[in-house]
């Protein structure tokens, strides 16, 4: 029977497959070994090394102990990267949305140069209503104050457009900003590979 020799200290990391046939592999070796210990029975082709001991027995238990870490801290890796996965492809599905509402901004942007237009058309009206004021004419005052109320709901109209457009662009910023710092994470987890994890 052979004895187990000793393991490389700093070992390559083991992939899952690896690991599972591994793990099978000692616990085979180490209920053979056990109860040929408890039997008393050497193997016949190595009858001139000596059983292997109790010890050695222990030190299989706990690579397979080890191994079985492995596995586990290899299974939550995975999960890990595939919760990121997830993450990132619904963040760049938001993107996508943040992208079709740019056709919305330019239109708010649109309906705020048009409203600036018709507050300079009212703008240019009132302007001469007032200049009609010299003579004294009852009707061009009441056109011009009317010229005026509408100068300033025209006005409004444009500061509420205003608003609004850049209330939307610093929504996508924010989206675009945070869909770039996902990507990063997720090409840098892509450079590490999803298995490469620090063993204890």
């Amino acid at each position: 029977m052979s004895r187990v020799t000793t393991r490389n200290p700093n070992p390559a990391p083991h992939s899952e497959e690896e690991l599972l046939e591994q793990w099978d592999f000692l616990d085979r070796l180490v209920e053979r070994q056990a109860a040929q210990l408890r039997a008393g029975i050497q193997d016949t082709e190595e009858v001139d090394e000596p059983a292997i001991g109790l010890a050695e027995v222990e030190s299989l238990r706990r690579e397979v102990a080890r191994l079985r870490s492995d596995l586990r801290a290899a299974q939550a890796a995975r999960e890990t990267a595939e919760a990121e996965l997830r993450r990132s492809g619904e963040a760049l599905i938001n993107l996508t949305a943040s992208r079709r509402n740019l056709d919305e901004e330019e239109r708010s942007r649109e309906r705020g140069r048009a409203l600036e237009r018709e507050a300079a058309t009212w703008r240019e009206r009132a302007e001469t209503a007032e200049r009609a004021l010299g003579a004294h004419d009852l009707r061009a005052r009441e056109e011009a104050a009317e010229l005026r109320r509408r100068l300033v709901a025209a006005e409004a109209g444009r500061r509420r457009a205003e608003q609004e457009q850049a209330e939307a662009l610093e929504a996508l910023t924010k989206s675009v900003l945070e869909i770039d710092s996902l990507r990063a994470q997720l090409t840098a987890a892509a450079q590490h590979g999803f298995w490469h994890f620090r063993r204890r």
